[in-house]
This record gives C-alpha cells, sequence and structure tokens, in this order.
C-alpha cells in the first residue's frame, strides 16, 4: 500500500468537515474522490497536502507515519498538487514555470537552455508534450495544465492530486487529459482525482 489516511478529522469550530475519514491509494492507481460541494474531499486533500492540519488521525506513507506541516514538506516526500486555479507565474516560459526552484545553473546563472532541454525530455519521458519556449499566457488552458503536471513531476511527485481538473477544459481536453493520465498510471504514477464528474470517473 503506498497510501493510508487513517480516521482523518478536520473540525473549524463547530463545523466538522472530516469525520473520521479512512483513504488508501495503491501505486499506479487514479483513485477518485467524489461528492457534492461541502462534502469534505479538497479538505481531506489539502490535509495530505499539508495545505491544512487534521485535527486527529494519521497519514502513512510507503509503510512510515508522517506528517506535512506545509506543502513543502508534502512535496519533499513525493506529493504533488495541481489546484483548480493554475499557480504559474504567466510571464515566464513554460520550462521557467517547470523548473522553478530547482534551475540548472551554468556558474551562478539560470541556464535557460539546460533548463528547455531538461523540460523537452521530461515532457518526452511522461509523454505530454509541451514547447519548453512558450510563454504560458499564451498557452491554452489545456497546455497550462500540462504545465502544472510536469511541474509536479519535475519534483518528484509519485502521487498527483488533481482538483476539478477538467472544469475549464474543452471536451478534446478532457480526453487528451484523462488518456495522459492512465499512460501516467502505468508508469507508477498515482491519482487522486476530485471530481464531480461521474462520466469522467
Amino acid at each position: 500500500m503506498l497510501l493510508r489516511m487513517e480516521k482523518i478529522t478536520k473540525r473549524y469550530g463547530r463545523l466538522t468537515a472530516n469525520d473520521g475519514v479512512d483513504f488508501a491509494l495503491e501505486r499506479g492507481e487514479v483513485h477518485a474522490l467524489v461528492g457534492e460541494n461541502g462534502a469534505g474531499k479538497s479538505t481531506l486533500m489539502k490535509i495530505l497536502y499539508g495545505e491544512e492540519q487534521p485535527t486527529s488521525g494519521r497519514i502513512v506513507l510507503e509503510g512510515k507515519e508522517v506528517s506535512f506541516r506545509s506543502p513543502a514538506d508534502a512535496i519533499a516526500a513525493g506529493i504533488g498538487m495541481v489546484h483548480q486555479h493554475f499557480m504559474l507565474f504567466p510571464s515566464l516560459t513554460v520550462a521557467e514555470n517547470i523548473v522553478i526552484g530547482r534551475e540548472p545553473k551554468s556558474g551562478a546563472v539560470f541556464d535557460r537552455k539546460a533548463a528547455a532541454a531538461h523540460v523537452k525530455a521530461l515532457s518526452e519521458r511522461y509523454g505530454m508534450p509541451v514547447d519548453p519556449w512558450a510563454v504560458v499566457s499564451d498557452c491554452p488552458v489545456g497546455v497550462q495544465q500540462r504545465v502544472e503536471i510536469l511541474k509536479v513531476l519535475n519534483q518528484g511527485a509519485k502521487i498527483v492530486i488533481l482538483d476539478e481538473p477538467t472544469g475549464a477544459l474543452t471536451p478534446l481536453e478532457v480526453e487528451w487529459l484523462l488518456k495522459a493520465i492512465r499512460e501516467l498510471a502505468k508508469q507508477g504514477i498515482s491519482f487522486i482525482l476530485i471530481s464531480h464528474k461521474l462520466q469522467e470517473v
């Protein structure tokens, strides 16, 4: 078992967002979280991603109990999250967005050519084509989403949380994304898909 969340409870004063929730995820699995607004799906995943702290319960990753105090802790443990509203820098290139925080350098200077070559190889490895030199603000929404996914994969994510990933996509982009998720799962990446859309699930 790659991941277990056991008896996760989250309270905000008198409001209980999650009440003793158990969740398990296998390596290479695509697991959907489905429920109406306010059901606690995003809260549970924010706890996994270190954006929220549980009131009680525990998280076990690869057999070891873990505690994430921030997203940086979760990322270091191999958990990435693509939010419904992308967290990209629109004025930067695709490559710059993907390698941010892990920039290749020539001496003390950011090596943009090395970054572009790295991103090209990364996109080919995962079957997610992007133009490393394109400015993000010029890219369609579906391509921006690929950039977000490649960014978390570049950070070493073995678990990728997708929060309502198809809301702003065209039908063709949705079809492409779902196929891409399946192909990445075959490579051992695990996905948690927060969705309202049963047909896509």
